[in-house]
C-alpha cells in the first residue's frame, strides 16, 4: 500500500481520472490499515472497520469501471449498483465490538459484482476483434488483473471464514494469511497501474 500510495502521489499531476480514483482508494485503504493495526496493538477489536473499508473499496473500483466500460449498458447501471450496495451496507451495519466473525454477504456480493466488471472489461479489450494497442499501458488492465486474482481467490475464503474459525483458530489464521498474500499482490498491481504512462490509442484491424 505504501509503495502504491508513494508512486501515485509522486505522479499525481500525470494521473488520469481512473488513476486518481485508484490513488484515493489506496490512501483510504492505507488509513484504514493503520487504524486497524493500532487497535490490534492495543488489543481492541477492529472488525467493525471491515464493512466501511469494503464499501469504500467497491464504490471507488466501480466508479473506475464506469469510466472504463462506458458507454455500455453496464456502465450506465453502475451508479445504481453502487447506491444499492451502499444502502444494503448501511442497513446491515452493526458496529459491535465483541465479535470475532464478520458477515460474508457483503464481501461475496462485492466480489461477484467486481468480477462481472472485470469480465466485461476483458471482453471489451481482449476478446472482441480489435487490436488493443498498448493494452499493458492501460491502468485498468493492471487493476483488472489484480482484481481477478484477488476476488476470485478470496470468494471461498469469504464464504467459509466463519466456519473455519469454529473448526480451528490456527487454520483460520492460515486461511487469512492466504488472503494477506493476495492483498499484497493486488497492491503491487495497483502500484503498476499508478506507474503507467498515458495509453497508446486503440487501433482497429484493417
Amino acid at each position: 500500500m505504501l509503495m502504491a500510495a508513494g508512486i501515485g502521489l509522486v505522479r499525481y499531476r500525470r494521473l488520469g481520472l481512473p488513476q486518481r480514483l485508484l490513488l484515493l482508494l489506496t490512501l483510504l485503504s492505507l488509513a484504514t490499515e493503520v487504524v486497524a493495526r493500532t487497535l490490534v496493538h492495543y488489543h481492541r477489536p477492529n472488525l467493525f472497520l471491515t464493512p466501511i473499508d469494503t464499501a469504500i473499496e467497491f464504490t471507488l473500483l466501480a466508479l473506475m469501471y464506469r469510466l472504463a466500460l462506458r458507454p455500455s449498458g453496464l456502465s450506465r447501471s453502475i451508479p445504481w449498483l453502487v447506491g444499492a450496495f451502499l444502502l444494503g451496507t448501511a442497513l446491515s451495519y452493526t458496529p459491535r465490538l465483541d465479535v470475532a466473525e464478520f458477515n460474508p454477504a457483503q464481501h461475496t456480493l462485492e466480489a461477484l459484482l467486481l468480477l462481472s466488471f472485470v469480465g466485461s472489461y476483458f471482453y471489451r479489450e481482449v476478446i472482441r476483434p480489435v487490436a488493443a494497442t498498448g493494452l499493458k499501458q492501460d491502468p485498468m488492465f493492471w487493476v483488472s488483473a489484480g482484481s481477478l486474482l484477488y476476488f476470485a481467490g478470496n470468494l471461498l475464503i469469504f464464504l467459509t471464514s466463519n466456519y473455519v474459525l469454529h473448526l480451528s483458530q490456527a487454520l483460520s489464521l492460515q486461511v487469512w494469511t492466504v488472503h494477506a498474500l493476495l492483498l499484497g499482490l493486488l497492491n503491487v498491481l495497483f502500484a503498476v497501474a499508478l506507474a503507467c504512462p498515458p495509453r497508446v490509442p486503440r487501433v482497429g484491424i484493417t
